[in-house]
């Protein structure tokens, strides 16, 4: 790992994180991230590689400094002549490897500005989106981000495994891609214990444990913005000092099926079990329901029912049950970056969501969160604050039994906030230091 901090600062390279996907989870990661580099390296030049589909840059403030962030792209298309797709850059990398020629060297860069970029770069970090380190989602979008880590390696670069999710793996081939790109890897994160178990069994035991470490997931640290606006309709007319105020995130992926239809296998529907919830919920007198999206749309598509899009599932739910529950159910509304969904977030004394970071953003707040998990990185993240037992697993869980846990969450959710102050800055302090020597 880079220990040297020169005037300029090394230039440092992140994969797998973006603030172009309107998941606020994804942004949230991009964000934490760069605070854990510029935290270490103060001044770091920090560049989003491979995720964005233009050239641009990323305007951030920490500790009262301004930062541009650059993002260039990686491409796949087909276009295999542009300058900055992975095949013109692999060519490249094989001839340097074969050539060691300075004039070669100049002669390439000299024309290619993303090769000179990736020749420059001092270190590369990589946390494929939090989860996607795995099958679960698809082959494409696996080989993908294998090809992204691949990047680094091709060029002789060091790259560091930032935590995250790693598997399930049910194919062989993504199971061989896995192993080589962590045999590779000089350090592996991972933000739950038993990604360490999967990774430790995927390659026959056969790592050092100064490699593989623990670190819980960088969201923990991402800062609140409060945004200039907040439009929740007339929610504070019937809010009280005796009210509860219960977020409830709603994903658009689990709403409207998945990629194919009911892709996550629940015991129950989706949609009938945020029904059951909200139920649930309202049977309690003081309770009133802020319905949450994490996942943004483009705001000329907001209202199109599509997969990925928190705002139209919200907006369905709340079609469904405002009439029903007039004054007691209400909904986020217009459009927030992860830092000030995180701050509304913060507004709740009580959490659900579907999706992992939005249960994140309420926890690092010490906001007790139930996570209404599809997969198992929920249980692994929660389970490093000390709290797995506020995970309900949809693919499981019977309405009985959905309803019953959530009903011991709730009453004892006092008890959980609590823990959470105990826990959570621990957890914060593990991230702030991940790049720390050992």
């Amino acid at each position: 790992m880079i220990v040297s901090n020169t005037k300029t600062g090394p230039l440092i390279c992140l994969l797998g994180a973006s603030f172009d996907t309107c998941n606020m989870g994804v942004s949230a990661l991009a964000e934490a991230s760069i605070k854990c580099v510029i935290n270490r390296w103060p001044r770091a030049e920090v560049v989003l590689l491979g995720e964005s589909r233009f050239v641009g840059e990323h305007r951030l403030e920490f500790k009262d400094k301004a930062l541009s962030i650059r993002r260039i792209p990686l491409r796949f298309s087909k276009n295999i002549l542009a300058n900055n797709h992975f095949l013109v850059l692999f060519c490249n990398a094989l001839l340097l490897k074969v050539f060691h020629f300075r004039w070669l060297r100049n002669f390439l860069t000299e024309r290619n500005p993303y090769l000179k970029l990736v020749l420059r770069a001092d270190l590369f970090v990589d946390i494929t989106g939090g989860d996607s380190f795995s099958d679960i989602y698809g082959m494409r979008r696996f080989i993908l981000g294998f090809m992204k880590k691949l990047f680094p390696i091709i060029f002789g670069k060091e790259i560091i495994l930032l935590p995250q999710t790693y598997g399930p793996f049910k194919k062989k081939l993504s199971k061989y891609m896995a192993r080589y790109i962590l045999r590779r890897a000089s350090m592996i994160y991972s933000r739950d214990f038993e990604s360490m178990k999967s990774i430790k069994f995927l390659l026959n035991k056969a790592i050092d444990d100064k490699k593989l470490r623990f670190v819980p997931d960088v969201a923990f640290v991402l800062d609140i913005r409060k945004p200039p606006n907040i439009d929740i309709g007339t929610f504070v007319e019937p809010k009280t000092d005796k009210s509860i105020v219960v977020g409830l995130n709603v994903s658009g992926l689990l709403y409207y099926g998945g990629y194919k239809n009911n892709m996550f296998e629940f015991e129950d529907g989706y949609k009938e079990t945020i029904g059951n919830i909200i139920d649930f919920l309202m049977d309690k007198k003081d309770v009133i329901i802020l319905l949450v999206p994490h996942v943004f749309p483009p705001a000329e598509s907001a209202h199109v029912e599509v997969v990925e899009n928190d705002v139209a599932a919200c907006l369905d739910v709340h079609r469904i049950y405002a009439d029903k529950y007039s004054d007691r159910i209400f909904m986020v509304r217009g459009s927030y970056d992860h830092a000030e969904i995180k701050y509304i977030i913060g507004l709740c004394d009580f959490f659900l969501g579907s999706r992992m970071h939005a249960c994140i953003a309420a926890l690092s707040q010490m906001v007790p969160a139930v996570g209404l998990a599809y997969s198992k990185k929920f249980l692994g993240v929660f389970d490093s604050i000390g709290v797995d037992d506020l995970v309900i697993d949809l693919r499981t869980k019977s309405k009985d039994g959905i309803i019953s846990h959530l009903s011991k969450a709730f009453f004892e959710r006092e008890a959980t906030a609590q823990k959470l102050s105990q826990t959570v800055p621990k957890a914060q302090e593990e991230i702030s230091e991940i790049f720390s020597p050992c």
